[in-house]
């Protein structure tokens, strides 16, 4: 009566193995792009920029045949286009009042709340007089 290890060893043989052959975590950076940073790199994610263009593997590649500069940005306009559509959803459907930032304004007072002088400034339209 012997005990078969055959199970067990196997078992183990195998989490040993992946055990060494698993790759380690590596951490990823949380850094996020802006919407504008996200639009720009999406509007030259196939097409891509002037210099990538010009490189000798792609424009034998056109030359071939292989590569379609006008579905390149085709795909481009088409990944622009839904990222937008998705930002307005976004905006548009978390609150019922669309919130923008307000523009910086300059003026921080009105003539209705100015101390009202009795002389009024050479060329003003503005003059109110005082009701008794």
């Amino acid at each position: 009566m012997g005990i078969q290890l055959n199970h067990i060893s196997g078992l183990t043989l195998a989490l040993l193995t992946t055990a060494v052959v698993a790759p380690a975590a590596i951490a990823q950076d949380t850094v996020s792009e802006t919407i504008p940073e996200a639009l720009d790199s999406l509007t030259t994610t196939y097409s891509g920029d002037y210099f990538r263009n010009r490189g000798i593997v792609r424009q034998g590649k056109r030359i071939i045949g292989l590569d379609f500069p006008e579905r390149a940005i085709e795909w481009d306009a088409n990944a622009t286009s839904a990222a937008v559509r998705d930002i307005l959803l976004l905006q548009n459907t978390s609150d019922p009042t669309i919130r923008v930032p307000d523009l910086a304004n300059p003026y921080s007072s009105s003539l209705l709340t100015s101390p009202s002088s009795s002389n009024p400034y050479v060329g003003s339209e503005f003059i109110f007089e005082q009701q008794f």
